[in-house]
């Protein structure tokens, strides 16, 4: 027997069976879905052979878990338990006995007696290193595809970092099916390089449409004919992806149609779309370098991905002809993808130097805060521990408190924001809170992030947020501070390459734009032809006072009614967020729709539009399914409310700004500029611009974003340049 170890987390088995096979119950009416999934798993794992001790741990907060999951953890450890020689939190060999036991469990569970083979990858994998053979192997995928665009090739590229940077990873196989009944796995040995192995990928982009899983991460390796000799910048109701081959990415195919799950992985593809299971990777490799795994375990797992990308594009694409967003898949996220991955591969310099003098200056009025709330409490004490800083609050220094839990007083931000204009200890501690997190994020950890060319390369994400937004992670820069002075000074770390300035671009108001054009309100429509100041306004025609009278504290709050509207603000949320009894919030809300009843009318027919579709849906077609709203909880309900009001323009929103970027890309590249872009931040783009092109970037910046589309308001854009991001912003 081998002595192989397996350690099994059991909270973990059961949740991702119970989520990923269908509900069933037992006789007696409890959910056991979960456990046959999870004793199915064991015996497939188990299969294999080669393990040969067991070990059961149960990590993790179980609180979270729904009612049925939790019977079925404690009725999976009854049942483990029940096994001559098996035990939970202890290691124990894997014996026969143990074995049949499992099988015994499992067929017990199935509600037909028996154990049903689920279903399997039908194809045979052929692998091959032979330089005459993979060519005969690329030639044969050509023909088969001949240029006819629902002819997929799906393929995956078995890659692995190769050191501590980005940019520094090496590929180690390639496998490719084009058929149902056969796969390939080339191995990169020899004459075979990784090198040869994405031109060889190139070439077939131009006669096979190629299907892959998160393609943005191969481009480091190749990059589609399509999106290389591109020039063109997007065009709305262009069809050619029907007539021609063009790349199609499993992972953002997936997204599309159901963004509220952002952790799609090729094992959700295969249950999802297949219903064939896919083990995680981790499960098969263990912690292991892929460069040192099993040569026959590697191979049979690419030839399966590959196998899985060939076999779910054309369902997925079907998928997204019937939900009408094949346009917004072909049109706008595919090229984006290449986009993101040349924006990641430029990156943008960082100052080390500069990063630890900011360090410093932080350091510096951190130390200041910490003794006057020490002087101001009477004691030192820990300021980052909630419950230290309740009893210091709330018992010592006799602070008005919410009421108290188990786990101590809430010291929650929006709580001593309440507290911090009559406290100054208050103000003292939210600024210190405020200053120790710049400085443990961004002044000590960026400095991680900086590569040998002194560049910071994050990774933009297109797959994570629901309502389609980029966001960007590793380090995530879409977070970088503006509400304060001293946090908008990280952005001085960050300097274009000698000579060079940056120029930034971003959109004004861009939602509220959204939200006059979609609402057809005439007097917001209006109120954006009248002039600049949308906010005084607001405030002149909602509170009806001269607009040269409008006060400073009126156009504020006018402000949080605009900007609250667009989210679907509470006349409690707005309460608080402007410091007013309910009653005033509720005032001014019913003024404002008063002022635009357009507005009114658009919330409520979008709220019923998803009640009755059970999606919301922006100006390009992209959707953002809302379950809350037929959730019997009341909170949920009204939390699916808010979404439904604020998804079609914060999506819309997001849609114009990456067609934005698909125009503003191509344009550079159509003028054979040596300016790059290299960063989108929300409503905003930053472009790395060479010293004789300043004018011409500014205006293609200032003008592409303001062409992307074409709203009942005018789309306003505000361009800067400077010698680094604070002085450009």
């Amino acid at each position: 027997m081998s002595d192989n170890k397996l350690i099994i987390d059991g909270n973990k088995l059961i949740r991702d069976a119970f989520y990923a096979i269908p509900d069933f119950t037992d006789a007696e009416g409890n959910h056991i879905s979960g456990l046959y999934g999870a004793f199915f798993k064991l015996k497939e794992l188990l299969a294999q052979g080669d393990i040969g001790v067991l070990q059961f741990t149960f990590e993790g907060d179980e609180s979270s878990f729904t009612k049925d999951v939790s019977w079925q953890i404690e009725r999976f450890k009854e049942l483990i338990v029940s096994v001559e020689g098996a035990s939970i939190g202890d290691e124990f060999p894997v014996s026969e006995t143990v074995r049949t036991s499992f099988e015994e469990i499992l067929k017990t569970l199935s509600p037909s007696g028996s154990v049903k083979e689920l279903p399997k990858f039908k194809h045979t994998l052929k692998v091959t290193s032979d330089l005459g053979e993979v060519e005969a192997v690329f030639k044969k995928a050509a023909e088969y595809a001949g240029g006819n665009p629902e002819r997929y090739v799906g393929y995956h590229l078995v890659s692995e970092k190769s050191g501590d940077e980005k940019s520094q990873a090496e590929v180690l196989g390639l496998s490719i099916c084009f058929d149902e009944n056969e796969a390939y796995y080339i191995p990169v040995i020899n004459f075979i390089t990784g090198q040869y192995l994405g031109q060889k990928l190139s070439e077939l982009s131009r006669t096979a449409s190629l299907s892959g899983f998160n393609m943005k991460e191969d481009f480091r390796f190749f990059v589609p004919a399509e999106m290389t000799e591109r020039t063109d910048g997007y065009r709305q109701g262009d069809d050619a992806y029907k007539k021609g081959v063009r790349a199609f990415d499993t992972l953002i195919g997936a997204y599309i149609i159901n963004p509220i799950k952002n952790d799609y992985q090729i094992w959700d593809i295969c249950s999802e779309y297949l219903g064939i299971p896919l083990p995680k990777a981790g499960d098969i490799f263990g912690k292991e370098k892929l460069s040192v795994s099993d040569e026959n375990k590697l191979s049979d797992y690419a030839g399966k991905i590959a196998a899985a990308n060939f076999l779910a594009a054309p369902l997925i694409r079907k998928k997204l002809q019937k939900t009408g967003m094949e346009e917004l898949f072909y049109n706008i996220e595919m090229p984006l993808s290449y986009i993101l991955y040349a924006m990641e591969k430029e990156g943008i310099i960082a100052k080390r130097d500069a990063l630890k003098e900011y360090g410093d200056k932080l350091s510096v009025r951190i130390t200041e805060l910490e003794k006057l709330i020490y002087e101001a409490a009477g004691c030192e004490f820990n300021i980052n521990s909630p419950k230290q800083l309740g009893e210091i609050l709330f018992e010592k220094l006799g602070l008005p408190a919410e009421k108290k839990t188990k786990s101590g007083y809430s010291t929650a931000a929006d709580v001593l924001e309440k507290l911090a204009p009559e406290h100054k200890i208050v103000a003292d501690i939210l600024e210190y809170r405020g200053l120790a997190k710049l400085k443990s994020t961004y002044a000590d950890g960026l400095a991680a992030f900086i590569e040998h060319d002194d560049r910071i390369h994050t990774s933009f994400n297109q797959t994570i947020t629901a309502t389609g937004r980029i966001s960007s992670t590793e380090p995530n820069l879409q977070n970088i501070p503006m509400r304060t002075e001293l946090g908008r000074l990280i952005r001085k770390v960050f300097v274009p390459k000698d000579g060079y300035v940056f120029a930034d671009a971003d959109y004004s108001q861009i939602e509220l734009r959204i939200l006059a054009h979609m609402s057809e309100d005439q007097g917001l429509i209006s109120a954006y032809h009248e002039g600049d100041d949308i906010h005084r306004i607001t405030a002149s025609k909602v509170f009806h006072v001269p607009f040269e009278e409008v006060t400073p504290l009126q156009r504020r709050n006018a402000k949080a009614v605009n900007f609250g509207i667009v989210y679907g603000i509470s006349s409690f949320g707005l309460s608080q967020d402007l410091s007013i009894s309910v009653g005033e919030a509720k005032e001014y809300m019913e003024k404002y729709f008063e002022t635009y009843p357009g507005v009114r009318n658009y919330q409520n027919r979008v709220i019923q539009d998803a009640k009755n579709k059970g999606y919301s849906e922006t100006m390009f077609g992209r959707r953002r399914p809302i379950p809350e709203l037929k959730s019997g909880n009341y909170m949920m309900r009204q939390f699916g409310e808010r979404v439904a009001m604020n998804a079609p323009i914060q999506g819309t929103a997001a849609d114009i700004m990456k067609i934005a970027m698909i125009n503003v890309f191509y344009r550079i590249k159509r003028e054979n500029l040596k300016s790059r872009l290299i960063l989108q931040i929300h409503d905003e783009l930053l472009i790395e611009t060479a010293p004789d092109e300043i004018d011409q970037v500014s205006d293609l910046l200032t003008t592409e974003m303001e062409k992307a589309v074409e709203l009942s308001v005018p789309m306003e854009v505000d361009c800067h340049t400077g010698s680094d991001w604070y002085e450009a912003k």
